[in-house]
């Protein structure tokens, strides 16, 4: 009888069958199986204090998790192969390839998990080792280090995973579902209503108009601060600073005697009290208070804002509003000059008695004029100069002038017997001149500035000085 035997060729093919079959059946099995991430749920990151260097330093890692164990478990939703590759992935941010991730791992057998490498910088690989694993094996992911340089509160970052065989008839298979890890959010908001006063130039320009219902020795900044703390990189707020740029000349009136000062050229702590004061909104966790200070030059006001209660990552301390209140003595006590038109600036600055960071500059608001100013950086007088100042009026209002002139740290104002006639040019040069004569004397020689309003619009003024000597003549620049 003549007996079979199988050559060398078709056990090959025998072998190479039976692979595939495996291999088919791996793969259906990976069609309807999916790997679940769990471990963890959303937490929320203050931008702010994720940015500062020395609360987030834009990093992450596996302690600033919430919920569950805190850390990356990916469940197999079917059986792995040894030598398969697991991939677990980042969106929203970057693994810091220089630091390898710490793992686990819980199989039903003995089958085991090596880190590979960073594939890339979103990319983390593990191999299956000593056995298969089964489907519900873990692979934990108990320690990493992510990059988030160029977070908004746009970015989500996810964790993803999946299997790649080493079967390239299979190639990926189980996906997980990305799952949410961290979103980011503003801790704190500020919504401003500006200051918005008109100086009157009928008082003096030392007060405001009552347009739109204003007070009229008042202008008030209003600050209404929102501070949702989060679960991670929040800081419990205790201090906000807010500084205000402008020029608050005029509050040097609070020093005078006449107004319970000491007039001794400073504006003192006290003084200071009148001059600026201070309305605050419901209070949250306790009542706050509010210092302010105020630069020897009389252009920066900064208005300390203590904040009391708070609770870290939980609920805010801060009052619902704070109203900084620019106060004037007016008209009626002789008060001085209110500088306008003018603009504010707001820069705000937020503590936690120990780390600070600044929110985004906004503007404060601004004063504005009932009429038109014109400022003469440069006007020569004396003997051989002559000047040529005039006052063009496009418009149909008549208004008063008003001269400043500044010399030797010495400020004089005049409203000139000349108005500022609709649809004309005023000729105000010799009222000036005589106004410089009448306060540094006849023979005067040497150089003013001039600031000259009018109470009504679309007025401009122009100003020429004269060399005698060789008849040039020079225009002069202002604004």
């Amino acid at each position: 009888m003549h007996q079979f035997h199988e050559t060398k060729e078709i056990k090959m093919l025998k072998k190479s069958l039976l692979a595939l079959a495996v291999s088919a059946a791996a793969f259906s099995g990976a069609v309807n199986a999916a790997a679940v991430i769990t471990g963890f749920t959303p937490a929320v990151v203050a931008l702010e204090g994720h940015q500062n260097t020395t609360i987030g330093n834009n990093k992450l890692d596996e302690v600033n998790m919430i919920g569950g164990a805190d850390t990356i478990i990916v469940t197999a939703g079917t059986a792995y192969i040894v030598n398969d590759l697991v991939y677990v992935s980042v969106s929203g941010a970057t693994f810091d390839t220089t630091i390898p991730p710490t793992f686990a791992f819980t199989t039903a057998g003995t089958g085991t998990a090596n880190f590979v490498d960073f594939s890339d910088a979103n990319t983390a690989r593990f191999r299956i080792a000593t056995a298969d694993w089964a489907a519900a094996d873990l692979l934990t992911i108990t320690g990493f280090d992510l990059k988030t340089t160029g977070a908004t509160t746009a970015t989500n970052i996810k964790f993803g995973a999946k299997a790649v065989s080493v079967n390239p008839l299979i190639g990926d298979y189980d996906k997980a579902v990305d799952l949410s890890a961290f979103t980011f959010a503003n801790q704190l908001s500020n919504v401003i209503t500006p200051l918005n006063a008109e100086v009157s130039t009928g008082a003096g320009r030392a007060e405001f108009t009552t347009t739109g219902g204003h007070a009229t020795l008042q202008d008030v900044l209003t600050v209404a601060t929102t501070d949702t703390p989060t679960a991670v990189d929040s800081i419990l707020v205790t201090k906000v600073t807010h500084v205000l740029t402008g020029n608050y000349s005029w509050v040097m009136d609070y020093d005078l005697a006449a107004n319970g000062g000491d007039a001794d050229g400073v504006m003192d702590a006290a003084e200071i009290a009148k001059a600026f004061t201070t309305t605050l909104g419901a209070p949250a966790l306790g009542a706050d208070n509010v210092v302010y200070t105020l630069n020897t030059a009389l252009t920066t006001l900064t208005a300390t804002h203590n904040v009391v209660g708070g609770v870290l990552n939980t609920s805010s301390g801060i009052d619902a509003s704070v109203a900084l209140q620019l106060n004037a003595v007016g008209n009626a006590k002789s008060g001085s000059t209110i500088f306008a038109p003018q603009s504010f600036a707001l820069n705000t600055t937020v503590s936690n008695g120990t780390i600070s960071y600044s929110l985004p500059e906004v503007t404060g608001g601004k004063f504005t004029l009932d009429g038109s100013t014109t400022n003469v950086a440069f006007m020569p007088y004396g003997a051989n100069y002559a000047q040529s100042i005039t006052v063009s009026n496009r418009g149909s209002v008549v208004g008063a002038i008003t001269v400043d002139i500044f010399a030797d740290g010495v400020k004089h104002s005049k409203v000139l017997t000349a108005t500022s006639a609709a649809n004309s040019v005023t000729n105000i040069s010799t009222e000036v001149k005589d106004f410089v004569a009448e306060k540094f004397g006849a023979t005067f020689e040497g150089n003013v500035s001039l600031s000259i309003v009018t109470n009504s619009p679309s007025v401009e003024a122009t100003a020429l000085y004269y060399a005698k000597s060789d008849a040039d003549r020079v225009l002069v620049q202002s604004k």
